[in-house]
């Protein structure tokens, strides 16, 4: 599977290489090889002394190995939400895809239908991942770009026939950055050229996953459904999902379990080398447009 190949590849290189050249502000002093999760905690946590962005390849393998099975099972979790069965294929978009742990949970969910990938992503330092996966992925055809700037890209391009958008732990990034109003207004460039362009013979499924914490955008997922909505399209199913019980998401409903689905295949040392999460914890918005 993907998510074992990708996490495996991403352990190796970041075991044989070294710290890229990089713009951590205090942390490195030439060799910042032991601080990738002290680095990591100062993006996710928005507190940005020492780091304001993911700017190094080795972080990223970091990345990778820390997170995948966390984000994947949070996804997984997700579409076992849904009954899919009405889709004749899934053309799926990933904005802010990061290492596609999303890919990896549609593959992991073995459907029948065929798999089409574009995964986009403004970070050009994803692009050793990125080739990584589009060649490793067989179980139908991904395309990653690792040049986009996603919160603006779509205010001048379209995308037609597509009927599942991906957008995970990417809102409470960009709403650090442009508040209620900024995501509001994306959520129309969205709906007006992607999600009003969904195919005719397909419901389209929107899956939102990000961080279940206070000031993060929690409050700006159902500005998504009225940009929808706002453009003539219809909002058939709407779901509410959160992994904490104390948590940040009014009207969610908490899923039965919490756990890492692949905790028990999680190498030992990795727990203790990269820091994996065992539990969920994010907040979910999953909705079907018709």
């Amino acid at each position: 599977m993907l998510i074992y190949d990708l996490v495996s590849f991403c352990d190796e290189e970041y075991k044989k290489n070294d710290c890229f050249p990089c713009t951590a502000k205090t942390i490195c002093e030439g060799n910042c090889g032991e601080h990738c999760k002290e680095c990591l905690d100062d993006i996710h946590y928005h507190v940005h002394q020492y780091r304001d962005e993911y700017d190094c390849e080795r972080l990223l393998d970091y990345y990778v190995c820390r997170y995948s099975y966390k984000y994947c099972s949070e996804m997984i979790y997700a579409l076992r939400q849904m009954d899919l069965s009405s889709y004749p294929y899934f053309h799926i978009l990933s904005l802010g895809c990061g290492g596609a742990p999303d890919l990896m949970a549609f593959e992991y969910m073995d459907y029948e239908q065929p798999i089409s990938y574009i995964g986009v992503d403004k970070n050009e330092y994803w692009g050793k991942i990125h080739n990584y996966i589009e060649n490793n992925f067989r179980e139908g055809r991904a395309q990653l770009r690792n040049n986009i700037d996603v919160l603006t890209y779509f205010e001048s391009h379209e995308l037609h026939k597509c009927n599942v958008i991906v957008l995970q732990y990417v809102i409470s990034f960009f709403y650090d950055i442009v508040g209620r109003s900024g995501m509001r207004k994306w959520f129309l460039q969205l709906a007006e050229n992607i999600v009003r362009n969904k195919p005719k013979n397909s419901p389209l499924l929107i899956i939102i996953n990000d961080a279940d914490s206070i000031n993060t955008g929690r409050d700006a997922f159902p500005l998504f459904v009225e940009e929808i909505e706002r453009v003539g399209l219809t909002v058939s199913s709407e779901l509410r999902r959160r992994f904490k019980e104390h948590n940040y998401y009014a009207g969610s409903i908490r899923h039965r379990s919490n756990q890492n689905i692949f905790e028990s295949t999680i190498p030992s040392r990795f727990v203790y080398d990269y820091c994996v999460a065992k539990s969920c914890e994010s907040a979910q918005l999953i909705l079907e447009v018709i």
